[in-house]
């Protein structure tokens, strides 16, 4: 379980209630920005080598019982062009040490690959799109 704007006090408290026996990592938002957390089944899933910030946690994963490893990536990206190509740059570094070629990411990119994707909202730069078409392809 991936969320966002989430605070670890509260998380804590919610999980032991509705998931006994999850553990979980959190990052706290900042007034109304950032705040990640991931939850998760610790008889299913090994989590280790963590890497967090306000806007990213970064982990490997192992599918206990299985072969598989891989790493998992739940983001919450920056409103701002200059701060989401840092962010980018950021995972792509991250990614480059990656020990496994698995790689699962999700959350809020608050990008699109393509225009006709956007759905309201002001009109970003094609530069964006580009960027973050790249970093798919590169990643």
């Amino acid at each position: 379980m991936q969320e966002k704007k989430c605070n670890s006090n509260t998380l804590g408290t919610i999980l032991s209630k509705a998931w006994p026996g999850s553990q979980s990592v959190a990052v706290d938002s900042s007034g109304a920005s950032g705040g990640l957390a991931i939850a998760w089944d610790t008889q299913a899933i090994s989590l280790t080598d963590f890497h967090a910030n306000n806007n990213l946690i970064q982990a490997t994963f192992h599918i206990i019982g299985t072969n598989i490893h891989g790493h998992l990536t739940n983001v919450y990206f920056p409103q701002d062009a200059v701060n989401k190509l840092a962010l980018l740059n950021t995972i792509a570094r991250i990614n480059s040490t990656r020990a496994h070629p698995l790689w699962i990411a999700g959350g809020d990119f608050n990008m699109i690959t393509k225009l006709e994707e956007r759905n309201g909202g002001q009109v970003r730069l094609d530069m964006e799109s580009n960027h973050f078409k790249d970093f798919i392809q590169n990643n």
